[in-house]
Parts: C-alpha cells; sequence; structure tokens
C-alpha cells in the first residue's frame, strides 16, 4: 500500500511533468509560426518567391544561395534544421486545446498539420541540396538535377502535402478550436482567414511577403492559444 508521502510526492512529480509538457507544447504553438516568418524573410531568393526557393530557375536560386551574407545563410540553414523539430507539434498542442468539444474536425486537423510539418524535412533536405550547389562552381547540370528532383512523384507528392496539410490543418484547427472556445473568436478566425493569403493568394501571386505576413498572423493568433495552454484551459469542464 502506498504510503501518503509517496503518493504526495508522486503527485508532486506528476504536476511537474504535466507543467513542463504544458510549457513545451505552448513554446511549439508560438515559435512554429515565428519560425516560419524568419524562415521566408530570410529566403535567399526575395520576397516574390512565395514558395521559396523557386523551382523553377535552379541556376539563380543557387546564385542567390552563393551571394547570400555568410552569417545570414547560416541562420536561414538553423531555422530549416530546427522547424521539422517544432512545426508538427504545434498542431498537437492546438489540437489538445479543441479535442474534447470538437474531437472529428481536431483530429482531421492536426493529422494534415503534422503530416505537412513531419514533410518539412524533405523540405530541408532540399535546402541541403542547393546550399551545396552553392559550395561549388556553377554548373549547367544543377539545372538537369533540380529539374529531375522537382519532377519525381515523391518529391511532388511531399509538396503537396506540405501545402495543402498546413493550410488545412489552420482552417480546421481554427473552426474547432472557435467550436471549442478555447480561444477569442478573433483568433480563431485568423487561423481561418490566414489560409487563402498564404496558399491561393500568395501562391498566385507569387508574393513570398504574403508568407511572412500569413504567418505573422498565426503568431499573433497563437498567443491567446499559448496562453490558453498554460492556464490548462483544455481541462476545464465541459459546461455550455
Amino acid at each position: 500500500m502506498t504510503s501518503p508521502q509517496a503518493a504526495t510526492a508522486e503527485l508532486r512529480s506528476y504536476e511537474i511533468y504535466r507543467r513542463a509538457l504544458r510549457v513545451f507544447l505552448a513554446l511549439c504553438i508560438l515559435l512554429a509560426p515565428l519560425l516560419l516568418v524568419f524562415w521566408f524573410g530570410l529566403c535567399p531568393t526575395g520576397a516574390n518567391d512565395a514558395a521559396c526557393p523557386d523551382q523553377g530557375s535552379s541556376l539563380s536560386v543557387v546564385a542567390a544561395f552563393r551571394v547570400m551574407n555568410s552569417q545570414l545563410r547560416q541562420v536561414f540553414l538553423l531555422l530549416t534544421l530546427v522547424i521539422p523539430f517544432v512545426y508538427p507539434v504545434s498542431y498537437i498542442g492546438l489540437g489538445a486545446l479543441a479535442v474534447r468539444r470538437a474531437p472529428w474536425l481536431t483530429a482531421l486537423g492536426v493529422v494534415c498539420g503534422f503530416a505537412a510539418g513531419v514533410v518539412w524535412a524533405a523540405i530541408a533536405g532540399q535546402i541541403a541540396l542547393l546550399d551545396g550547389m552553392a559550395q561549388i562552381a556553377p554548373n549547367p547540370v544543377f539545372v538537369m538535377i533540380e529539374n529531375h528532383f522537382y519532377a519525381n512523384w515523391m518529391v511532388l507528392t511531399l509538396g503537396a502535402f506540405w501545402v495543402i496539410g498546413h493550410l488545412a490543418g489552420y482552417v480546421l484547427l481554427g473552426f474547432a478550436l472557435w467550436r471549442a472556445r478555447a480561444i477569442p473568436l478573433w483568433a480563431a478566425l485568423i487561423f481561418i482567414l490566414s489560409a487563402p493569403l498564404m496558399g491561393p493568394i500568395a501562391y498566385g501571386t507569387n508574393q513570398g511577403f504574403l508568407q511572412i505576413l500569413g504567418f505573422a498572423l498565426i503568431f499573433i493568433a497563437s498567443i491567446p492559444a499559448a496562453l490558453a495552454m498554460l492556464h490548462g484551459r483544455d481541462e476545464q469542464p465541459l459546461v455550455e
């Protein structure tokens, strides 16, 4: 039989672990869009490239990597490395706030967003390839390699998962958070309305600054979500 002292210590440890998990999820919720703001802001091919990097002109992309400030390039590469470890978890954190009141919307949103975040590891591989090419003398073979790489059905599929997944994830979780009343209405609307800004509008006009604006808005909407996670809003009683 467990002694009262042992039970108290076990409960205290559980509370510490739970608090640490809440802090971790809240940080991921905040950091995920903020990292993307800086990533698109540092994109070597500039603000007129919504896809970052532009996959249609490989030599110019390699040239952009080559002439980029070396310190900024290292920051860009570091962001590229960190994002796949943070971004998928941010959707889990958002989903935890809404799952009790909107389980189906939450499940679909988390699956879409998590899949998109995992795909970022493949994007990181593409960035590493371009950066490696930038370290050696220009060669027309780069164009052939890049064209074959981007035409591969696996790469195309992963790209589709990223574009569709992260946008659908924000829309679905925006509605789920709205339904759960976990965050203010204005924040839920930002999650929903930022998706077309970062998707059809940004890619349709090929304006990278719209990606920056979209993720900046997501960051703003993520602030009340992170606070709700820290305050245990997901554990409040289901009272209408």
